[in-house]
């Protein structure tokens, strides 16, 4: 029987990656709860007890843009240095700007254009398809490795595991065969967590 593996990672709440994405979200939400007309492009990235935001907006929102970054990192457990981020001593750099005018004109025409003329600033491009392999319809190795890393910080957060840290991945590999066209998953091949 010819067999074989599909892997997947997962990161957790504080990979770097999604500290970045929680604060630029947050961001957003911030800007949406005061002007839901808002216009945001916001980036975060992090580096050694540093965050800094950056990006142009287009809103009437008054937004302390420090505050949400320091909460959010706060939320996800970055409360010393000995975890990688001190969420109420970390160096904080904001720079926000208004939209540039010929982004501004070009995505929604100064809030001009009709709703049908609205167009996309950054697009992205993904691709994927459904399966059956969970009630997800994600890949299978796919759902265990997030699910693995949502326990992981289930029990940092509830104090079962206090040594985790909030930056982690997780990696699980699975080993399949082909059974006439369709991909039937053999069992477990290797998990990996890392912190």
């Amino acid at each position: 029987m010819d067999t074989f593996l599909f892997t997947s990672e997962s990161v957790n709440e504080g990979h770097p990656d999604k500290i970045c994405d929680q604060v630029s979200d947050a961001i957003l939400d911030g800007c949406f709860e005061q002007d839901p007309e808002s216009k945001v492009a916001c980036e975060t990235c992090t580096k050694t007890n540093m965050v800094m935001v950056f990006g142009e907006l287009t809103t009437m929102a008054k937004v302390d843009y420090e505050k949400i970054e320091r909460d959010t990192c706060r939320g996800i457990g970055f409360v010393s240095v000995d975890v990688g981020l001190d969420a109420d001593n970390c160096k904080v750099l904001v720079n926000i700007e208004q939209q540039s005018p010929d982004i501004a004109q070009g995505v929604h025409g100064h809030l001009t254009k009709k709703q049908e003329e609205i167009g996309g600033g950054d697009r992205g491009h993904m691709f994927g398809y459904a399966t059956d392999e969970t009630p997800e319809l994600m890949y299978l190795t796919h759902v265990l490795a997030t699910k693995l890393g949502a326990k992981l910080t289930l029990v940092r957060k509830n104090g079962t595991c206090p040594w985790l840290r909030p930056d982690g991945k997780t990696q699980v590999t699975v080993e399949y065969h082909n059974e006439g066209g369709a991909m039937v998953p053999l069992r477990v091949h290797s998990h990996l967590h890392t912190t």
